[in-house]
């Protein structure tokens, strides 16, 4: 098994907000050698405050002090919540470290394209990625890659989000209690409005109560997630 935790692999993170937070704390359980970087002061100040020692207030748009990071032979992750910011930092780190390997976010086919484009090594698309699958881009690509080919080309699947209508059979029920995979499906996250909206990987092990409103992400093949779909607006 690769001990993630003692490994060499260093890895920068840029951007410390909404999404980079959350990133970080899925990072940070696998991985010991993580700087974060941001160019707003108060996202710095919350990181310090939580203990991110190495955590860094940069101006991204300046590649000297991007340079002063030390970017050579090590992971950077580009993590801000603005996209525009995500393709601006990623055609600069590209240009200007050597033996790195560039990993942005996208929100968007259309974001992805550009990403590739620039040369991003791996583009995450953040409504298709657990935890896990973030991890195994970073220790396993062979791997990753080959997934990705036996998964997401043209065989029918599809990842989408479901929301949970009020009466269903999901109401009031605990994650550990329902199979997902009697489905043919993978349930990836959970976004609960009680919660904020805040997004729940699953992997991280919380025994999440199903609630009407609450919206699932769920993977399978089309007919299962319609079969899915039409068994949850069945009312009890």
């Amino acid at each position: 098994m690769f001990d993630t935790k003692n490994s060499n692999l260093e890895i920068i993170l840029f951007g410390y907000g909404v999404t980079g937070t959350k990133i970080y704390e899925m990072l940070s359980t696998n991985f010991s050698r993580i700087t974060v970087v941001d160019k707003d002061p108060l996202h710095i100040e919350k990181a310090k405050e939580e203990g991110i020692v190495t955590s860094y207030l940069v101006d991204i748009t300046n590649d000297s002090e991007l340079e002063e990071l030390g970017l050579d032979s090590k992971i950077l992750f580009c993590a801000m919540d603005e996209m525009s910011l995500n393709i601006f930092l990623a055609l600069s780190l590209k240009s200007i470290s050597n033996d790195s390997t560039l990993l942005s976010i996208s929100t968007s086919a259309e974001n992805t394209r550009k990403l590739k484009f620039i040369g991003v090594d791996k583009v995450i698309d953040i409504y298709e990625s657990s935890a896990n699958r973030i991890v195994d881009i970073i220790t396993r690509p062979a791997v990753t890659r080959v997934m990705d080919e036996i998964i997401y080309v043209d065989n029918g699947i599809s990842i989408e989000e479901i929301e949970i209508p009020a009466g269903s059979f999901l109401d009031g029920k605990c994650v550990h209690e329902i199979n997902f995979r009697e489905y043919g499906l993978i349930l990836i996250g959970i976004s609960d409005k009680e919660l904020g909206e805040d997004f729940i990987f699953v992997t991280r092990g919380i025994n999440h109560k199903f609630d009407a409103g609450d919206i699932l992400v769920l993977m399978g093949e089309i007919p299962s997630l319609e079969s899915f779909y039409k068994k949850l607006t069945e009312k009890r």
